[in-house]
């Protein structure tokens, strides 16, 4: 199996002097020196081993120290920014990372602190990736988090193979090629950005990296671009509406991910993006690709998300309570991940079948689509961000002031859902929600932090006397 180095370096092959990346500030890196900054960091690497953290590091050391890591065969994992103490904490403990590159001044004990690479012209001393890259491995390179029951954060891995053996036909779908460039708007940690990122650079595509989403001057330089191929997720078409974009023609693909495209996002990308066609990626950590719909005119089923990528097989396996022809929905692909860690080991990987699932629920259509009747867990996806609201419900339970609580996602025009706490106070006491937010800041992430919050009596039971969901959303969406 070719390696991500071997990979990446066929995209530029001998023209490492080309353009390979604009930064922020509007600089433009080669081949050359992203490759000589990444041989001369694998360096740095090669003094220790196991997994390597990056937090709060701007894209191009972020890609710098990829591929770096990929050269030496260790796993690098995506630390947010936007975690508490506690679940960075938590994170660096289940993902058995022991190195962190960081601008930080201070970390967890036990971590060691590692300086990010500096991207430079090389002198002629520099080391050379090309001496360094093996041209064959599929060892794991990636670890990224997703929820687990209990919303923390939890680790999963990937190997090299599970990306690219995907860029082939990935690059053919969304005509990704030399003759392009791949805007990537959205943070690196994001996997639907940083495979973007991947994906361009072994087909020789150059990328324009930001770090931080700003609508306008999004816009202005889309409006520059050769030939873009455009990565977002939804909450940022809505954006680019809302600021009264005019239509970008020189955008030929949007590869959108992260949450589903209502009709409002499709309408407003057919008005922004006149020339470009519209891929929605419906996939998950676990499994990368699923299907991708490629959207012409607003399709009829709301379910639907779509063709099997290439190279997938899907299994609709029907519970006791499901409707005739709706099912769990199996996946089984080159892609699939390598299984979640704990303590930095590996566990929970690929049945003997090779098929799993991340608990949605839908079935096949007549012309091979697979259209989804709903998620069978109480998993919020806000700002293309996964949110488990039992998560915050434990957090607002250590609240002196509260008896009770219950977190739901409601549909939202920007946000695609919306968290809504509906709380009851505890007896004699009023409800402050500027108090309760500040109450779980140091606890949870800044996204977690529900928007809205409703004040009852009691909560909605079941008969059995538990929280009736159906019931809290009816009343979040009043």
């Amino acid at each position: 199996m070719e390696s991500l180095v071997a990979a990446l370096g066929a995209g530029f092959g001998d023209d490492v002097s080309r353009g390979a990346l604009v930064d922020d500030l509007g600089a433009t890196l080669s081949w050359r020196m992203v490759a000589h900054a990444a041989a001369g960091f694998a360096e740095t690497l090669r003094r220790t081993t196991g997994p390597v953290g990056v937090l709060g590091t701007t894209g191009v050391e972020f890609l710098t120290v990829m591929i770096a890591a990929a050269t030496t065969d260790r796993p690098v994992c995506a630390l947010h920014h936007d975690w508490s103490e506690t679940e960075l904490v938590a994170a660096l403990a289940d993902a058995g990372i022991g190195d962190v590159v960081t601008h930080r001044g201070a970390l967890p004990s036990g971590v060691r602190v590692v300086r990010p690479p500096v991207v430079d012209v090389p002198d002629a001393a520099a080391a050379d990736l090309s001496a360094d890259a093996v041209e064959s491995s599929d060892a794991l390179f990636f670890i990224g988090f997703t929820s687990g029951s209990s919303g923390r954060p939890k680790p999963f891995a990937r190997r090299q193979s599970s990306w690219t053996s995907s860029f082939a036909a990935a690059a053919d779908l969304f005509g990704v090629c030399r003759e392009v460039e791949v805007v990537l708007p959205g943070h690196l940690q994001h996997s639907h950005f940083l495979f973007g990122a991947m994906l361009g650079w072994s087909q020789g595509a150059p990328l324009r990296v930001y770090e931080r989403f700003d609508p306008i001057r999004l816009a202005a330089d889309l409006a520059d671009v050769r030939a873009g191929v455009l990565y977002l997720v939804p909450t940022m078409i809505t954006a680019l509406h809302g600021a009264g974009i005019p239509p970008l023609g020189r955008v030929r693909t949007v590869v959108v991910s992260g949450a589903k495209l209502e009709p409002h996002h499709l309408a407003a990308a057919a008005r922004l993006f006149p020339q470009a066609r519209i891929f929605e990626l419906y996939g998950a950590s676990e499994t990368s690709f699923i299907t991708v719909n490629r959207h012409g005119p607003v399709a009829e089923d709301p379910g639907c998300v779509g063709l099997p990528f290439p190279g997938v097989e899907l299994d609709i396996r029907p519970r006791p309570d499901d409707e005739p022809g709706h099912g769990l929905v199996y996946v089984r692909s080159r892609y699939l991940f390598e299984g979640y860690l704990e303590a930095g080991a590996l566990v929970a990987g690929i049945p003997a079948d090779g098929f799993i699932t991340v608990g949605d629920v839908g079935s096949i259509r007549s012309d091979g689509a697979l259209s989804l009747r709903g998620r069978a867990s109480n998993l919020v996806i806000t700002g293309g961000k996964n949110v488990h609201p039992e998560e915050i419900e434990i957090a607002l339970s250590d609240h002196p002031d509260l008896a009770g609580s219950a977190v739901v996602g409601v549909p939202h025009p920007y946000w695609g859902e919306e968290l809504v706490a509906c709380v009851v106070p505890a007896p004699g006491v009023g409800f402050d929600a500027e108090d309760v937010s500040a109450f779980l800041r140091p606890r949870v992430a800044g996204y977690k932090i529900p928007k809205r919050w409703i004040v009852v009596e009691d909560l909605p039971r079941t008969a059995t006397g538990k929280t009736d969901r159906s019931g809290v959303r009816i009343l979040a969406g009043s």
